[in-house]
C-alpha cells in the first residue's frame, strides 16, 4: 500500500506542478478531495525536509567545493602565467582567468548570503531540536 501512496503523490505533485486544482486531481486519481489534501500536506513536509538537509550538508558542502576548485583553477592558470615560453598574450590571458576567479570567489564570498542563512537556520534547528529533547528529559 505504502508504494501506491508514493506513487498517488507522484502524481499529485506532477498535476499540482500543472496548476491542476485539489478537485481536479482527485477527480483524476478517483480519490476523495481529503485525501489529496493530505498527500499535498505531506509532500510539503517533504520538502522542508529536504531543504532541512540541503541545508544541514549538502549546500554548504557544494560551497566549499566551489571555492576550492577556484583556488585549484588560480593555481593552475598561475603556472601558466609563470610559463617562460608562452607569448605575451598568453600570460595576459592567464592574468585575466586570475582576476576572474579571484572576482568570482569574492562574489560568492560576500554576495551570496544564502550560505550564511542556511547556516544559520540549520543552527536554530538545532537549538530547537536541543530544547525539545531537554524538555523531554525534564518532563520524565
Amino acid at each position: 500500500m505504502k508504494v501506491d501512496i508514493q506513487e498517488r503523490r507522484k502524481r499529485v505533485a506532477s498535476l499540482l506542478a500543472r496548476a491542476t486544482s485539489e478537485r481536479e486531481i482527485a477527480n483524476k486519481l478517483g480519490v476523495n478531495q481529503s485525501t489529496i489534501s493530505r498527500d499535498i500536506q505531506a509532500l510539503k513536509l517533504e520538502s522542508q525536509q529536504f531543504a532541512y538537509n540541503l541545508a544541514k550538508s549538502d549546500l554548504a558542502y557544494y560551497f566549499k567545493q566551489s571555492l576550492q576548485g577556484i583556488a585549484e583553477a588560480k593555481k593552475q592558470v598561475w603556472e601558466i602565467y609563470n610559463n617562460p615560453f608562452l607569448s605575451v598574450r598568453e600570460r595576459l590571458l592567464a592574468l585575466k582567468i586570475i582576476i576572474q576567479a579571484d572576482e568570482t570567489r569574492f562574489r560568492l564570498l560576500s554576495e551570496d548570503s544564502s550560505v550564511l542563512a542556511m547556516k544559520s537556520l540549520n543552527d536554530r534547528v538545532n537549538k530547537i531540536e536541543q530544547e525539545r529533547t531537554n524538555s523531554r528529559q525534564v518532563n520524565r
